[in-house]
């Protein structure tokens, strides 16, 4: 069996059922994903073959016959490993409903243990050493089980049967609390309930959960927020909120069903929910803003916590704004002292840090939005090709690796604006290729020569190849929707990529394949003044594109603007907007603009403002009927332009009498509309979205909707992260596939 099959209960389940149906036989971890070995007879096998193939939906099987044949009962032997893993990593996933109820059984002897887990439940991917999955593999080794957790690990009717992270108050890990210097001040159970007191008083804790350390603090006290934004330097951008269950969600925000089983899920991502107010949270938690993001317990620590303060709870990454996740506890006691008051430690080591995952939902269509605890690292099966490494981008870097018999997506790292983030990054390289027992021979990285991706595949890689960004974009979404051998029509709109002229591209239309591209359209380019001066100060971009409608403009910003760089952006063009239509003169970080012009947008709005372009734009498609990644001739003609001037046009005269919400609509209309109509032309294509303006629900909503009524196949954004954190797996998509077609390595 290969794909997610470690790490989850399936050795002990595929035990009982194969005991169940009287076979001999045994079953094992290895690197290949797990082995069985059963005898019976024919029918029996065929019955067991079945079974196994009912209760486990998703997992690749193959079978041959045994040279001899087992005798005995069935049992779990021990695993064994080889030179490269053929399986997924298991993946973190929260406490389940079984343990929380032990957990807070009185009578049970895990009450109130913070660290409960079972067979189905718990850390994996964020404390394994190498694979495969068991417990000498990780960091739960230096934890030997006491006399009744053995007795449960052996029992084949113990739902902690050959449980890996099994443990108790008597032999597992321990938590205690201290004070900014590092002293001691309470331990186990008695540091909880402290914890939970200090944030009740207004205080904020570092509490180290499964993936590294989270900064927690009371969501209703409005100086407790406004403390730990000023302390973290994250003046604006939303901050989360954990709650007990769904229920006390639906005092503050819309959960439809889907959100309610993402919520509930065992990944227990953070879900971005629309609010309508209610509860008394924080007006700092999500400031001009319509959603926020909500979370419930992860762990059996979480949820006492929760219910010991009786109130939602901020509860966020665990570092200064920037960089990444604080993970072990000498580095957060000194790296958080000026931040947190009080830390919640424990001694159970984490090898792989990883942030909490977060994702929305467009109707019943879950997008993921950061990929991390539960999600990440996400594993593809591609068999073919050779082992290498995908770098992604600068921002929301997320790299990824070619095992040679899969590709797989590590979890989100961030920005690598900072010394601490390149650590990270070099770091997570090295422990995840080791994780999978592969040396990748190959970087492919994007075209940005400035990137510190770039510049890494270059200094540590002798064969290394570049992909263009918003092909890269293009080949992870068609990974998404199982179309890497077509030929997709891609709306690649983004904020920054590099283009092949040189300027900023970023609002591309590309008729593409895996292998090559062509630029068919873009968005009218304008400059930006101040260069990137501008994403933090979109006023100038307002101005620059005020300029070219006739607008008179002072003479010292024109020669700004004439002199200023030049880019084709989408996720500029909506900065620009939002400030026309808001008065927005600075963020704090980029896409903010856009956010909060997406928050304004008033759903009762019918009209549409329009962009301009050529009445028939018809990009071809393969030359053959079912050619894999036919593309016309890139030199047959340049490329249309979407004019946005009278959309400016339009705004500047509705300013004076309509109203921010109806025009922010009229906008978000004009790019539905765009994006459905260039997809009508072209309907034996499939179109697919990219790039992190999709980020923006109310478009993804509105083009959704107009799909369905026009029958056109657009492909929404799903699994993969559609901005640059899904980059590296279209980088690698790409690399493979120019392989495979040159039959030669990078170069």
């Amino acid at each position: 069996m290969r794909g997610l099959v470690q790490g989850q209960g399936v050795r002990p389940t595929i035990a009982c059922l194969a005991t169940q149906q009287c076979l001999a036989g045994t079953i094992c971890n290895s690197s290949n994903g797990v082995e069985i070995s059963a005898s019976g007879s024919a029918s029996e096998l065929d019955r067991f073959q079945d079974k196994l193939r009912q209760a486990f939906p998703h997992v690749e099987f193959s079978s041959e016959p045994a040279e001899h044949a087992e005798i005995g009962d069935f049992r779990i032997i021990d695993s064994h490993g080889s030179d490269r893993l053929h399986t997924a990593v298991p993946l973190d996933t929260v406490t389940c409903p079984e343990c929380i109820e032990e957990a807070r059984s009185i009578s049970d002897r895990r009450f109130g243990y913070p660290f409960i887990t079972c067979a189905r439940c718990g850390p994996r991917y964020s404390i394994s050493r190498s694979m495969p999955f068991d417990r000498g593999a990780t960091t739960m080794d230096r934890f030997p089980m006491c006399p009744r957790c053995e007795a449960e690990y052996r029992d084949p009717l113990d739902r902690r049967f050959h449980a890996q992270t099994i443990c108790c108050p008597d032999c597992g890990p321990q938590c205690w609390m201290t004070d900014q210097r590092g002293k001691r001040v309470a331990e186990a159970s008695n540091a909880i309930k402290v914890i939970a007191e200090r944030i009740i008083g207004g205080q904020i804790v570092a509490i180290k959960g499964n993936g590294g350390y989270q900064l927690v603090c009371d969501a209703t006290n409005d100086e407790a927020v406004g403390n730990l934004r000023t302390r973290k330097a994250r003046p604006s951008k939303p901050l989360p909120v954990m709650v007990d269950n769904v229920d006390a969600a639906r005092r503050f925000a819309h959960v439809s069903d889907t959100e309610q089983a993402i919520l509930q899920s065992s990944a227990g991502p953070i879900v971005l929910l629309r609010t309508f107010g209610g509860a008394k949270l924080s007006p700092s938690l999500s400031p001009n803003l319509n959603t926020i993001g909500v979370m419930l317990p992860t762990t059996s620590l979480h949820l006492m916590l929760v219910n010991r303060v009786g109130r939602p709870l901020v509860v966020t990454s665990g570092n200064s704004h920037g960089s990444p996740i604080v993970y072990q506890n000498e580095v957060a006691q000194q790296e958080l002292a000026f931040i947190a008051d009080v830390f919640l430690h424990h001694d159970r080591e984490i090898t792989h840090p990883i942030d909490d995952s977060v994702v929305q939902c467009i109707g019943d269509r879950v997008m993921t939005i950061r990929a991390a605890r539960g999600i990440a690292p996400m594993t593809f099966a591609i068999p073919t090709g050779s082992p290498a490494i995908a770098t992604g981008g600068h921002q929301k870097v997320a790299f990824a690796i070619h095992t040679g018999n899969a590709l797989v997506l590590g979890p989100h790292i961030g920005d690598m604006n900072h010394e601490s983030s390149r650590f990270r990054f070099v770091e997570n390289v090295s422990s995840l290729s080791s994780l999978h027992q592969v040396d990748p021979s190959c970087a492919v990285h994007d075209q940005h020569p400035d990137y510190f991706t770039t510049h890494w595949s270059e200094q540590n890689n002798v064969r290394r190849s570049d992909v263009q960004h918003h092909h890269a974009h293009v080949a992870a979404a068609m990974l998404e929707h199982d179309l890497v051998d077509r030929t997709v029509l891609g709306m690649s709109f983004d904020g920054t990529g590099y283009g092949d002229d040189g300027t900023i591209w970023g609002g591309e239309v590309l008729l593409a394949s895996a292998v090559e591209y062509r630029r068919l359209a873009h968005v009218r380019p304008f400059n930006l003044p101040g260069g990137e001066a501008a994403i933090r100060q979109p006023w100038r971009i307002a101005k620059s594109l005020c300029s070219q409608v006739g607008t008179p403009i002072e003479s010292v910003l024109q020669y700004a603007i004439e002199h200023g760089p030049s880019t084709s952006s989408m996720g500029r063009l909506f900065d620009g907007v939002a400030s026309l239509v808001l008065g927005i003169e600075s963020v704090d970080n980029e896409g903010e603009a856009a956010m909060r012009l997406e928050a304004v947008c008033d759903g009762e709005e019918p009209a549409a403002y329009r962009f301009e372009f050529t009445d028939s734009i018809h990009f071809g498609s393969p030359a053959k009927p079912g050619e894999k990644g036919a593309i016309m001739s890139k030199a047959e003609c340049p490329p249309s332009q979407l004019d946005w001037r009278p959309i400016v046009r339009d705004i500047l005269t509705d300013r004076e009498k309509v109203s921010p919400g109806r025009i922010a609509m009229k906008f978000h209309r004009a790019v539905a509309n765009l994006i459905c109509d260039l997809s009508a032309q072209n309907e034996e294509i499939p179109c697919v979205l990219c790039g992190g303006v999709f980020q923006n629900r109310v478009i993804l909503e509105l083009i959704q909707q107009a799909a369905r009524e026009r029958g056109l196949d657009i492909r929404l954004p799903g699994r993969i992260p559609v901005h640059d954190g899904g980059l590296s797996v279209g980088q690698l998509v790409i690399a493979q596939s120019r392989q495979q077609r040159s039959r030669q390595p990078c170069v």
